[in-house]
């Protein structure tokens, strides 16, 4: 006692935790070193918590010598005592029940018989006192209470499998005879190792996704890379193409620059000749004029001029002919124009084709990563009807694929496997290990029943009609617009419109029964921690012996002229078929638009031009 008057001295002001190297002010008062350095850090007055006395700059501090080996003393005289139980409870930990006061410390074991927490103090005459040392002691728990069986008010200490459940001594005795039991350490234990497997496939799945996040990444980055790097490619081979072309117009321009320049040279040397000759002519016109006009004979005929020739006169000079022919020039560039558009067209029809395929490719890969896809592809089997186990009213169809109600019973032989009370229909194949999946038609019903059930159910007289997991069924339903898993009590779902088509998956190994709507790609319900023939099914580490066998269940619409319930084959599609499918849409559209479409028509659609500016070919039009 004295011991803890002395502990409860040692209490720092500031922390209200026992002295760790106290230190003492120049009031004399006594803080935590480092309490008192964090209080005068965080102010702008460094003064006493206490008396409030101020200082005009922080006071050297030194470790109160008689404090700390005081200090140590109590801490000896506790430990001697057996005091020290331990560090005190924090947040989130188990206190000991049997502590007092605030300082209550941390548990470390829990008592099942005490229904009590123990700190070491505590729990010392637990582990000394021969009559306690057979109670059973667990890691601390918070509520022991929830361990206790409310109807027996005994400790739960065993697991039942069978029923899911934990369970007292008396309940063994009463209500789980024969019941497959183990301890809660061993059932502990294997859930444990579920989860741990659960969670490193779990861990395995997000490091793939992450890897595959960054290969995507990549992947972007060096395609767009790629990109680039062809655009350079491709622009500089349309830059050369058109430079190509200009030196080519250039040089025509300067022929025919040349030509023209030359003929101008021999017309103006014609002009130059005709200029004279013309200048020759008026001369002898005007001395002709003037011999005209005299009286004189003997005078005109000693000085008549000479006339010209008619060869002097006459010049041989026609229209000269254009030096090109314009339209030599544009049906040259009309084929020029056409034979790159069609190498053009060829090659922007093979990059869709080839962004085509690996779109389809992508979407098969997506099809084969999503849930339903790899069940359907891995676990599908074929299931028919059993006509043996049919209701009496019930009709099987001569494949054994379909059934429908024929609302009467007919007169037909009896069988110990057939159903006379519940309108039901087993499949021929059962099923007792493995994953099995399948899928049911329900096109144009709107009462049906689907799913599996235990070969032990009972089939003949008055038998409980509910269809429920614990009479050996799981099943869902559809009862006139209402669609339910039939649990207990049954579970309603959301209304599924156009649900026409149900997948059905069983993993006997896990105890799992998943319904699928096929169209949608979704799942509708789960039944997970079945007990399909009285062992567990959580842990693929147990060993099973001899188990019941599973059958699948069917139940159609009673209603007269209803379209019957049918077992469709499970249809995976193949990756090359998703593949060609699409790539053969996508060809098909411009092959057989290219019949209905001019070729003018056809390239302006595929190519990319300014529709403001009209091709050559529509120049020359």
């Amino acid at each position: 006692m004295a011991s803890a008057n002395i502990s409860e001295g040692f209490l720092c002001s500031i922390c209200l935790d026992v002295f760790k190297e106290p230190v003492s002010t120049p009031c004399g008062h006594n803080y935590c070193r480092a309490c008192i350095s964090r209080y005068w850090s965080s102010g702008d007055i460094i003064q006493c918590p206490l008396c409030k006395e101020t200082f005009r700059t922080a006071p050297k501090l030194r470790v109160n010598v008689e404090f700390r080996d005081m200090l140590e003393i109590s801490k000896r005289t506790k430990q001697a005592a057996g005091e020290d139980g331990g560090s005190p409870a924090g947040p989130g930990d188990v206190p000991c029940d049997l502590c007092q006061g605030n300082r209550r410390r941390k548990a470390v074991k829990s008592c099942l018989v005490c229904s009590a927490s123990y700190c070491d103090a505590h729990l010392k005459p637990h582990r000394t006192v021969q009559k306690l040392k057979w109670h059973q002691l667990i890691n601390p728990v918070d509520s022991l209470e929830e361990r206790v069986c409310r109807k027996h008010n005994k400790v739960m200490e065993s697991f039942c499998k069978r029923d899911q459940c934990c369970v007292c001594s008396v309940c063994l005795k009463e209500d789980h005879v024969g019941h497959d039991v183990v301890s809660l350490e061993e059932e502990f234990k294997a859930r444990k190792t579920m989860l741990q497997r659960a969670n490193t496939s779990m861990a395995n799945a997000m490091n793939d996704k992450c890897n595959t996040v960054i290969r995507v990444y990549n992947l972007m980055a060096q395609s767009r890379q790629k990109l680039e790097e062809t655009k350079v490619e491709v622009i500089q081979t349309f830059d050369g193409l058109v430079a190509a072309i200009l030196r080519k117009r250039a040089k025509l321009m300067e022929v025919l620059e040349e030509k023209q320049g030359a003929a101008e040279q021999r017309d103006k040397a014609l002009q130059r000749q005709l200029r004279l000759e013309l200048a020759e002519l008026r001369e002898t016109s005007l001395k002709m004029e003037e011999v005209l006009k005299t009286e004189d004979e003997f005078r005109l005929l000693q000085n008549l001029p000479s006339i010209p020739s008619a060869t002097h006169t006459r010049h041989r000079y026609s229209e000269r002919q254009s030096l090109l022919q314009v339209e030599e020039v544009l049906r040259a560039v009309v084929k020029i124009e056409k034979t790159l558009n069609e190498h053009m067209d060829k090659i922007i029809r093979e990059v869709l084709q080839r962004d085509t395929e690996e779109e389809a490719f992508e979407e098969q890969q997506t099809l084969f990563d999503d849930e339903l896809g790899k069940i359907q592809e891995q676990h599908a089997v074929k299931v028919t009807l059993d006509p043996n186990t049919a209701h009496p009213s019930l009709i099987v169809s001569e494949d054994a694929t379909q059934v429908w109600d024929g609302f009467f019973k007919r007169n037909i032989s009896d069988n110990p496997k057939r159903f006379d009370s519940l309108h039901l229909v087993l499949g021929n194949e059962g099923f007792s290990s493995g994953k099995i999946y399948y899928e049911v038609s329900l096109k144009g019903l709107t009462v049906w029943e689907v799913g599996v059930g235990r070969e032990s159910i009972n089939r003949k007289g008055t038998v409980n009609s509910s269809l429920t997991p614990e009479n050996g069924f799981w099943t869902l339903g559809l009862y006139w617009g209402r669609c339910q898993a039939n649990s207990n009590p049954p579970v309603h779902l959301p209304s599924i419109k156009k649900l026409q088509k149900v997948g059905v998956f069983v993993d006997l190994e896990e105890g799992v029964v998943s319904f699928y709507n096929v169209d949608m790609r979704a799942q509708i319900y789960s039944f997970t921690g079945c007990v399909f023939g009285g062992a567990s099914f959580l842990s693929k580490i147990l060993v099973f012996g001899a188990r019941t066998r599973i059958y699948p269940l069917f139940r159609p619409s009673p209603e007269e002229g209803s379209a019957p319930l049918r077992i469709t084959n499970v249809r995976i599609q193949c990756c090359s078929q998703v593949t060609n499918s699409r790539v053969q849409v996508t060809l098909k559209s411009p092959l057989s638009e290219s019949k209905s479409e001019s070729p003018r028509e056809s390239r302006s659609r595929v190519r990319v031009q300014d529709s403001s500016t009209p091709s050559l070919s529509q120049r020359q039009k």
